[in-house]
């Protein structure tokens, strides 16, 4: 079996709470397939299962960790799977957002709640013209997302929840 596929199923078998759910990794990959997306950026790389599913579809896959010890897994679990096209970023995502150059077909946030206006704003920057954001948990962690959803309600996006995983949305630039 190919090393990649391995190290995936590996990880679908010890799955955790904090692990992307199977549905949304799904969906997310399909429509990366359809669009044929070449550069995906991850806000949140955990273990880095979904990062390992998302180069499957797509040429290149950024992800931002800041913990360390996850840094460490994801990076081991990217080296078992031979994946040449998954680069982990250590560090604060909102200081790596302002400086990174490179845009992003899909961009997709699930770092810390607290946080996620913060990536949404510096994110758009970031996204080529018809690119889209995903964002996880917009169920699951309503409560810790108010000023994420006020903002979002006082923007030009357009955005729609859908009733995948634990709460998933998807956002894009308005075209009025």
């Amino acid at each position: 079996m190919n090393p990649l596929l391995k190290v995936i199923e590996k990880l679908e078998k010890e799955r955790q709470e904090m692990n992307l759910s199977k549905e949304s990794v799904g969906f997310i990959s399909d429509i990366c397939k359809a669009r044929k997306v070449k550069n995906f950026l991850e806000i949140g790389t955990f273990n880095g299962c979904s990062a390992l599913c998302f180069s499957l579809v797509c040429k290149k896959v950024v992800s931002l960790e800041i913990d360390g010890e996850n840094y460490n897994i994801a990076n081991e679990n990217i080296k078992k799977a031979n994946c040449d096209n998954v680069e982990i970023i250590k560090g604060d995502a909102i200081e790596i957002l302002k400086v990174l150059k490179l845009k992003f077909d899909i961009i997709f946030i699930d770092g810390r709640k607290s946080e996620y206006k913060k990536y949404l704003i510096l994110s758009l920057r970031l996204l080529n013209k018809d690119g889209l954001i995903f964002v996880d948990n917009t169920l699951s962690h309503k409560a810790k997302l108010n000023e994420f959803f006020e903002y979002l309600k006082k923007s030009k996006l357009d955005y729609k929840e859908l009733d995948i995983g634990k709460g998933l949305m998807m956002i894009k630039r308005s075209v009025k």
